[in-house]
C-alpha cells in the first residue's frame, strides 16, 4: 500500500517535473529507501542492525513432520496402499483432507482412524453444510461484524466437534484459518480463540498464511496467539522455486535470502509470544492454464533445495514441517459467473497415478535425519538465527564461510547448540568456522571434532545442516 501511494502521483515524473514534485518525489524515495532497508519493508534489510534475538518463551518440541492434501486433491485416495505411503514417509502428522464420504464414514474420520491407529496427528475442522471442497480451509470467524451471539455461536462448533471425535487420539488441533490477511477479520478470531481456549486448552488452533500478507501483524497475532493453554501454531507458507529459479547462483541465493528473512520476521514476530511456528515447505511443481497464460508456475525443488528449505526454517526456530503437497491434481478456479478462469495443476510428492516420485523418495530421507534432529532440540529454546555474512552478537561463532546460515539453541539462559545451514543445494562443501568453545562435539554423533586456535572444519552436505555442541573447556 505504501508504494503504491508513492507512485500515485503520474504528474510528478522526471525528467519533466516541476521543483515542487522534485521535492516530493526526492521526500518519497527516501521514504521508500528507509522503509526497504527495515527487517519488516522490503526484506532487503541488514540483519546487523536488528536488537539481538531473545530466547524463545517456550522450548521447542519434538518436530512436527507433516503432509498437506494426503489423500488427494480432486479425487479421493486413501486405500491401504496410499497409508502404507504415508507410512514409509515416517511422518507424524497430516493436514486437510476434503469432504467427501466412503460409505458409511466421511473421509475425514477415515484419516482419524489412520490416525488412531497409527500414531499421527491431524487438525480438525468446522464445516458449513454449504461449504465447497476450498471453503472450509477459510476461517471460522471470516466476518467483519461481530454480535453479540458470535461467542456462542462458535462454543457450538468447538462442542460439536469435541462430541464427535472424543477422545480420539489423532485429534491434536483445530484448523481455524487459511490467509485470512484482512484486518476487520482480526476481532472475530480473537473471540474464536478465546472460545477455544476456554473449552479445549488442550488442544492448540492453527492457521496458515504468509507473515507478511497480513494487513496488520502484529494485530493479527495478538489476536491469535495467547497466554495459557497448549500453544497455538502459525504455519508461514513461502514458495520461492518459480520457474525461472536457476538451481544454483546468485539469482537462486536471491531467491533463497528472501526466504530466510521472511522466517526471520516470523521468529522475531513470535518474540514473547506464546505460540509456535511451522515452516510450510514447497516440494511441488504447479502448472497454470487459464485466459491469460499457459506456462509453469512453480518448477519442482531439487531434493538438494527441499533440505536447504528444511534447515533454513530451523535456524528460526521453526518447530515443524509441513511439505506442500503431498498429492497431485487438478485445482479448477471459476469466475462469479461459474466458468473456468483458470486451471492450476499440481505434482507432489505422488504424481496423479499414486507413484512415489523423485522427491517423494527424498522427503523420506531426509524425515530419516530429522528424527535425531528433533531428539537433541527437542526442550531447547530458540536463541535466534543470523547469516554468516551478518553474524549478530553471540556466545558461539564468531566467523563463518560464505552462503552459510546458523541457528542458536539452548536451556533459555545460554546457547549450547549451533546448528548449520549449507545455502548451496548442489555443491558438497568443507568449511571453516570460528567459535568461541574449545570444546565442539557433533550433536549427532557424540564424536568430538579436532579445534585448532579456536577453529572447527566441518563437511556439508548439498543443502545440509550439522549440529554441534560448542563449550569450554
Amino acid at each position: 500500500m505504501i508504494v503504491r501511494a508513492i507512485f500515485f502521483h503520474t504528474s510528478c515524473r522526471e525528467p519533466y517535473m516541476s521543483s515542487s514534485c522534485y521535492i516530493y518525489w526526492t521526500i518519497c524515495r527516501l521514504f521508500l529507501f528507509l522503509y526497504c532497508s527495515s527487517s519488516y519493508g522490503c526484506g532487503v534489510g541488514d540483519s546487523t542492525t536488528l536488537p539481538a534475538y531473545k530466547p524463545s518463551l517456550i522450548p521447542m518440541e519434538p518436530l512436527t513432520l507433516g503432509v498437506w492434501l494426503p489423500a488427494g486433491l480432486d479425487e479421493y485416495h486413501f486405500a491401504a496402499a496410499d497409508q502404507q505411503r504415508l507410512l514409509d514417509l515416517e511422518l507424524n502428522y497430516i493436514e486437510w483432507l476434503q469432504p467427501g464420504r466412503q460409505g458409511e464414514m466421511t473421509v475425514e474420520e477415515i484419516a482419524m482412524e489412520f490416525c488412531n491407529r497409527t500414531g499421527l496427528q491431524m487438525p480438525v475442522y468446522y464445516s458449513a453444510p454449504s461449504y465447497t471442497p476450498y471453503d472450509k480451509l477459510h476461517n471460522w470467524a471470516t466476518q467483519t461484524e461481530v454480535g453479540g451471539d458470535f461467542k456462542e455461536r462458535v462454543r457450538e462448533r468447538v462442542l460439536g466437534l469435541k462430541q464427535h471425535w472424543g477422545e480420539a487420539r489423532g485429534f491434536n488441533g483445530f484448523l481455524v484459518g487459511h490467509e485470512d490477511y484482512k484486518d476487520a477479520f482480526y476481532p472475530a478470531l480473537r473471540q474464536t480463540i478465546e472460545v477455544l481456549r476456554q473449552e479445549d486448552p488442550q488442544r492448540p488452533a492453527i492457521t496458515v498464511g504468509g507473515i507478511d500478507s497480513y494487513a496488520a501483524v502484529d494485530r493479527f497475532l495478538d489476536a491469535f496467539f495467547v497466554a495459557g493453554g497448549t500453544p497455538n501454531i502459525f504455519q508461514h507458507e513461502d514458495y520461492v522455486f518459480r520457474d525461472f529459479v536457476p538451481s544454483s547462483g546468485k539469482k537462486l541465493q536471491r531467491q533463497l535470502g528472501s526466504l530466510v528473512k521472511g522466517y526471520d520476521r516470523m521468529a522475531r514476530h513470535l518474540q514473547g509470544r506464546h505460540g509456535r511456528w511451522h515452516a510450510i515447505v514447497q516440494v511441488h511443481s504447479e502448472r497454470r492454464e487459464g485466459r491469460t497464460l499457459n506456462s509453469t508456475y512453480y518448477r519442482k525443488p531439487t531434493p538438494g533445495e527441499i533440505s536447504v528449505q528444511i534447515g533454513l526454517a530451523l535456524t528460526r526456530g521453526a518447530n515443524g514441517i509441513i511439505y506442500f503437497l503431498y498429492s497431485s491434481g487438478i485445482e479448477d478456479l471459476l469466475d462469479k459467473d461459474g466458468q473456468l478462469k483458470e486451471r492450476r495443476i499440481y505434482e507432489g510428492l505422488v504424481d496423479s497415478q499414486e507413484k512415489p516420485t523423485e522427491n517423494y523418495f527424498a522427503v523420506q530421507k531426509l524425515n530419516g535425519l530429522l528424527k535425531p534432529v528433533s531428539n537433541i532440540l527437542a526442550g531447547l529454546y530458540f536463541h535466534g538465527g543470523f547469516s554468516a555474512s551478518r553474524i549478530q552478537e553471540n556466545l558461539l561463532i564468531r566467523r563463518g564461510a560464505k552462503d552459510l546460515e546458523f541457528g542458536l539453541f539452548g536451556d533459555g539462559v545460554e546457547p549450547q547448540v549451533l546448528l548449520v545451514v549449507n545455502r548451496r543445494p548442489t555443491e558438497a562443501r568443507r568449511v571453516e568456522l570460528a567459535l568461541y568453545g574449545t570444546q565442539v562435539v557433533d550433536a549427532l554423533t557424540d564424536e568430538p571434532l579436532e579445534v585448532i586456535e579456536g577453529t572447527v572444519e566441518i563437511r556439508l552436505e548439498p543443502g545440509g545442516w550439522r549440529l554441534l555442541s560448542v563449550g569450554s573447556g
